[in-house]
């Protein structure tokens, strides 16, 4: 994999497995790349198109003449890991499920080309085996967008406290559990980790990474203790690890010889598809899009960390670009002044103004602020000129806004709600399994997916200053007027007076 670096001058806990979503990528593809005749941007949504290989011969004719380079799934059958000479009844069941089902590794396997080929280097330098590398398919069905329902993300699935625990960075820009480079970094310590705790046994790394190290040390305690033998097989283990091992082996040996299971593999090179630009600062994605000629949606499936319309403030500054893009996308960069890599906003520093309003009112949080103005303290002062970020959600495409969670309170609508946080009525109704009018029960769970803060579930309470109205009170906390005079049992012809106190509940 090659770094890319612009000048300065210019410029542990558990993990939840079998999220899946299809959602095929959609991102150009390279000239010499094996998927030239069928880019990535030709898939069709539900991930089902097949690569059309032949045609991709008759565009290469003197590819015939040559040797054919070794792709990522020979790659793995050729390491001889821990999986093949494994057998058992609770295998055989997998690779009858696995037998035939040519579609569903036409779709999984679209998506995998875009990340495969890096994870499957990146293990190999690390010295472990390389039937880890088919571990996002069980586990995310290679999508970086996957959420499970207790909260696991991205390719590995990693729960948010195993993510914090392992370093990845987790804010209202960026998901370092969905960013291809942090999480697959942070997957190769866990499973060194997992791996020298279960004395080199591959099995009961893998139980460990699915249930968690306690769930298998007890199980393991256990059989001891009864002077039962404590290999994965012989453990007691929830039932969905007891599946999870079995899965990937039963996987590994499927595509190790896939005709015998009557199967014609997508063919995912095991050249790495991306290059990594280096940044120095933030940049809008949709900039992003523009100068290197690729679709938005193309720039968030190689960039899967960021949750906003840019990059975070604070880092990472960097780029996936595909390989046959970098270097026309960096002489454009170049030749883009800095000023218009992100639109920056100002904001001239008011009385009774505080670095932490300030920044909620922008949808920011106190430290994206103070990075974005190289500020060492919260401190501010009247007069004084913030830097703003000017960030659009409207080029934010539906599958790569984070999951948040709304509980439905008195009053509420999915119209209410919808409009709150800028999502349609009718995905928010699909979302939950509603209809788009149906009436809400007080107290359900919503999910959404929504690029915006979420609203707080915390009320605040705000103490009214000497030419305050309702109006600027709204625009302020970015909440209608309608509901500071619900929330608070005014009626909208209320007199208010310097002193009193209003209850609110804005979003975070």
């Amino acid at each position: 994999m090659k770094y890319f670096l612009l000048p300065l001058t210019f410029a542990l806990s558990f993990l939840a497995g079998c999220a899946q979503q299809n959602i095929a990528p959609k991102v150009a593809a390279h000239p010499d790349h094996p998927l030239q005749t069928m880019g990535l941007e030709e898939l069709s949504a539900s991930g089902n198109a097949r690569l059309d290989i032949t045609a991709v011969e008759k565009a290469q004719p003197e590819a015939q003449t040559s040797k054919i380079p070794m792709n990522a799934w020979q790659k793995i059958a050729g390491a001889h890991g821990f999986s093949e000479k494994i057998n058992n009844l609770e295998i055989e069941k997998y690779r009858d499920w696995y037998n035939g089902r040519q579609r569903y590794f036409d779709s999984l396997g679209a998506r995998a080309q875009l990340y495969m080929a890096h994870i499957i280097e990146e293990f190999e330098k690390n010295n472990l085996p390389l039937e880890l590398a088919l571990l996002p398919f069980v586990e995310s069905a290679y999508n970086p967008f996957a959420y499970s329902p207790s909260g696991a993300a991205g390719l590995w699935q990693f729960m948010r406290p195993t993510g914090d625990h392992l370093g990845l960075k987790r804010d209202q820009w960026y998901d370092g559990r969905r960013d291809i480079i942090s999480s697959t970094d942070a997957a190769i310590r866990y499973f060194k980790y997992l791996n020298k705790r279960f004395e080199g046994d591959w099995l009961l790394t893998l139980a460990a990474y699915n249930a968690g190290e306690g769930t298998v040390n007890k199980a393991m305690r256990a059989n001891l203790s009864q002077g039962k033998p404590t290999d994965f097989w012989s453990l007691r283990l929830p039932r969905e690890t007891r599946d999870y091992v079995p899965k990937l082996i039963a996987l590994a040996q499927v595509t190790a010889s896939p005709a015998d299971y009557q199967l014609e593999l997508p063919n995912i090179p095991m050249q790495v598809y991306f290059e990594v630009v280096e940044l120095p600062q933030q940049i809008d994605l949709y900039q992003v899009s523009l100068l290197a000629e690729m679709s938005i949606d193309g720039v968030y499936r190689l960039n899967p960390g960021c949750q906003q319309s840019a990059t975070p403030p604070e880092g990472p500054h960097r780029l996936l670009i595909p390989q046959h893009k970098t270097a026309g996308f960096s002489s454009r960069l170049n030749d883009t002044p800095k000023d218009r890599w992100l639109k920056i906003r100002e904001y001239k520093v008011q009385r009774g103004d505080t670095l932490s309003e300030i920044a909620q009112q922008h949808g920011l949080s106190s430290q994206s602020l103070m990075a974005q103005n190289n500020m060492s303290s919260s401190k501010i002062r009247v007069g004084q000129t913030l830097e703003i970020p000017s960030i659009s959600n409207a080029y934010l495409p539906s599958f790569a806004r984070p999951i948040q969670y709304y509980h439905v309170r008195r009053g509420d609508s999915l119209w209410k709600i919808a409009r709150a946080y800028q999502v349609k009525t009718h995905n928010l109704a699909r979302w939950n399994g509603l209809k788009p009018h149906a009436p809400l029960q007080i107290g359900k769970r919503l999910t959404i997916r929504a690029s915006v803060p979420v609203i707080s579930q915390v009320r605040r309470h705000y103490k009214i200053k000497k030419g305050d109205s309702l109006s600027l009170i709204s625009k302020q906390f970015k909440v209608s007027v309608s509901d500071l005079v619900r929330w608070n049992k005014l009626n909208s012809r209320s007199f208010i007076k310097a002193g009193q106190i209003l209850t609110l509940f804005p979003r975070t």
